[in-house]
């Protein structure tokens, strides 16, 4: 597959995949709503769900470098360190993953306790997440949208066997799905509840992240295996 590849748009699908995941990190200082209350009380208001499919692109990225690096290493030298790259990679994301999902866990029962705690609770949940910043979250994933259509696009023109990778093709399902589920949450609920939404989404991609990041670490593990032995 390798041979046949159109190598320069490979290579854009590569740097779009990664300015993509660049663009949902940075969401996170993006997207948040400066309050007096939010300060006193030391408590973030920050957009999550944004940020956590880079768990998810993550991968697609890497999956993509792996592919790049095997233009430019020999396949004996790329089989040895392949599999150690990966169960790396993946017990790196894996443990970020798991952070998020109890961090995000912890603050949705936090909303939720002041929500329905009247009168004082609902009021500093008001104050505090009473807002959300939805306008530069749907810009981010508008753009994020974009860029993983291109992403997906320059990949098949590339080289048309890539549809047959159906690991590579489902993670990028689910990036996508990721992306409708965000922007339907957010438009969906008023806007005082998508503060809530936002952990919610945050979790279940975190949830679907973890699946494939355990996946990626059995693949790593056995290919480990299979050197040593």
């Amino acid at each position: 597959m390798l041979d046949g590849m159109r190598k320069p748009v490979f290579v854009v699908a590569l740097i779009v995949i990664g300015i993509t995941v660049l663009i949902e990190l940075s969401s996170i200082a993006l997207i948040s709503n400066v309050s007096s209350s939010a300060n006193a009380l030391n408590v973030s208001i920050k957009g999550y769900a944004i940020p956590s499919m880079a768990f998810l692109d993550g991968l697609s990225f890497y999956t993509a470098l792996v592919i790049g690096i095997a233009l430019l290493v020999p396949e004996r030298v790329q089989s040895k360190v392949q599999g150690i790259a990966t169960v790396i990679v993946a017990i790196l994301l894996l443990l970020g993953c798991i952070v998020t999902f109890f961090k995000s866990l912890a603050m949705l029962f936090l909303m939720l306790g002041l929500l329905l705690a009247p009168i004082f609770g609902t009021i500093a949940y008001f104050a505090i997440w009473g807002s959300f910043d939805t306008g530069t979250a749907r810009i981010a994933l508008s753009l994020i949208m974009l860029t993983k259509i291109i992403f997906a696009v320059a990949l098949v023109v590339s080289h048309q066997r890539f549809l047959q990778n159906k690991g590579l093709v489902l993670i990028i399902l689910t990036s996508f799905l990721a992306n409708l589920v965000i922007a339907f949450l957010y438009g969906f609920v008023p806007g005082f509840l998508v503060s809530i939404v936002d952990q919610v989404a945050t979790l279940v991609i975190c949830a679907f992240a973890g699946i494939w990041i355990v996946i990626y670490l059995i693949g790593g593990v056995i290919s480990v295996i299979k050197v040593v032995v």
